[in-house]
């Protein structure tokens, strides 16, 4: 995937240019309520942990969605 540009401003007045990073996000995504574990994953993609969230939540509909970023991958 390559850089997208986009509009940054917020409340009309531009944000300072910064550069994209991809760091390392080792990540579990929790129902709130019950504590059940409903998907994990490791990746260097916002977009990819966003994409998870909203298909673990179509997924599971009455889950309150929590993710939990961790030191390292949930498999060695």
């Amino acid at each position: 995937m390559g850089q997208v540009t986009m509009a940054d401003t917020w409340n009309g007045k531009p944000l300072p240019v910064r550069r994209q990073t991809h760091t390392n996000l080792h990540y579990r995504l929790y129902d709130r309520r019950t504590s059940k574990l409903l998907s994990f994953n490791s990746t260097n993609s916002l977009d990819s942990l966003v994409a998870d969230v909203l298909r673990t939540q179509q997924e599971n509909p009455a889950a309150q969605i929590a993710a939990v970023e961790y030191d390292g991958p949930a498999y060695q």
